[in-house]
């Protein structure tokens, strides 16, 4: 019986869709990537917007349209937000939430009416990274920050840190079936390990690079306040800089104070300020994007001015823009002076034009630069850099290696970089 499972949203939802391939792989059923000759369709759903709601209903219908056939699950965070809604389509065989994952294979078997194996089968675990290099490892799970527009701890409960021992073990798992790069993810890395003994982020890093083989780790996201100079400086440790990815995902939501005190973060623009600076003089080859919320109740013209200066003088890579969306269970829902839907489109807008064309002035720093890709597709070859970069292969030679060094020549209307082997 064949599996195919589709992500949305998050790396932590990577991560989830990876062990739920490790389990279902383990139990006799195959992994596809083609939907067409499937038997199970798997959605793993985000909730961190309406817009993503809308995507995965959208997405179920369809898949029920093309596929009459198929046997379709609903998971994740909007599966755990509101089952009855996507009970409602009427297009869904089998809701498993969040909190049903860890028995995932019990409840698919149940729902399904299929009957499924409890022995592993190490041998059939070969599709692991689902049509990827790299693979996604949850270090932390949920989140107790609880700021008032987010629905994450609703859906993800209470925040917990993950055993080194385990996710050491996982790493270990992912390199010996060939994986080169491990994402470390969660909902708030900054603070893992506040609820186990003697250990953090830094000294987590550490574990892994001294007690793995990956080539290649990289840290998802940490927000401005959460960085100090013991983490800062394992990218500059020789015994390290060269197998940590010099990519930094901090968010910064808002560049109006007022903003991000009502939205209740935990750091000023000014604290982004001066650790964007920060890397940027002192960490090598490093790249530095971010996360920012357009018309969160309250904003005035005057703080989405200051936001776009903030911007323009910082040496940001890129901007994930995300319009402001109504979550009910935030506190945020319950604020007054909402910001109106077409000024919410403008200014988003605004803050679009403004990344493109800080990633332009980026990418134009890499010119003639070598940097080392792994390679994600074949023909055109292509993959990411180190700084999470896209780059393209002119095909003259062919890599015979997983990651292979390049000289980055030109950049293309898509923007993604252009170049030859070195």
């Amino acid at each position: 019986m064949n599996v195919y499972i589709e992500t949305h949203g998050c790396k932590l939802n990577i991560s989830d869709s990876q062990k739920i391939s490790d389990q279902l792989q383990s139990s006799g059923l195959n992994i596809s990537d083609d939907i067409g000759s499937t038997d199970i369709y798997i959605l793993n759903t985000c909730t961190v917007t309406k817009s993503a709601d809308k995507k995965a209903r959208n997405k179920l219908r369809n898949i029920r349209k093309t596929n009459p056939n198929l046997k379709i699950v609903a998971t994740g965070c909007y599966a755990e937000r509101d089952s009855d809604e996507i009970s409602n389509i009427g297009v869904v065989d089998s809701i498993i939430n969040n909190k049903e994952k860890d028995k995932f294979l019990d409840k698919l078997s149940n729902d399904l009416g299929i009957s499924l194996s409890k022995e592993a089968n190490e041998n059939k675990i070969n599709q692991i990274l689902l049509g990827r290099t790299r693979a996604s490892v949850a270090i932390q799970k949920g989140c107790n920050q609880i700021c008032s527009y987010c629905i994450v701890p609703k859906v993800r409960g209470r925040e917990k840190s993950i055993e080194p021992s385990e996710i050491i073990s996982r790493i270990s798992y992912l390199v010996s079936r060939g994986c080169k790069e491990v994402v470390l993810t969660g909902t708030q890395l900054g603070t893992y390990g506040y609820d186990l003994d003697k250990i953090n982020l830094s000294n987590l890093l550490k574990n892994i690079l001294k007690k793995t083989d990956v080539e290649r780790l990289r840290v998802s996201s940490v927000q401005p306040h959460e960085f100090n100079e013991e983490l800062l400086q394992l990218w500059k440790e020789n015994e390290y800089k060269n197998r940590l990815c010099p990519h930094f995902h901090i968010p910064l939501q808002s560049g109006s104070n007022e903003i991000l005190k009502s939205m209740r973060r935990k750091y000023t623009t000014q604290d982004f300020s001066q650790i964007v600076s920060f890397i940027s003089a002192e960490l090598e080859n490093s790249s530095i994007t971010t996360d920012l919320i357009v018309g969160f109740p309250g904003e005035t013209d005057e703080d989405h001015k200051n936001t776009k200066e903030l911007l323009n003088k910082l040496n940001i890579s890129d901007i994930h823009v995300f319009p402001y969306s109504v979550r009910p269970g935030t506190t945020a829902f319950y604020l007054s002076k909402k910001v109106h839907s077409s000024t919410i489109t403008n200014r988003a807008k605004e803050i679009r034009e403004i990344a493109l064309r800080l990633k332009i002035k980026y990418l134009n720093t890499l010119l003639s630069t070598k940097q080392n890709i792994l390679w994600e597709n074949k023909r055109p070859f292509s993959g990411y850099t180190e700084n999470y970069s896209y780059f393209k292969l002119v095909e003259e030679n062919i890599p015979t290696d997983s990651i292979s060094q390049v000289t980055i020549e030109s950049i293309d209307n898509e923007n993604n970089l252009i170049g030859r082997l070195s």
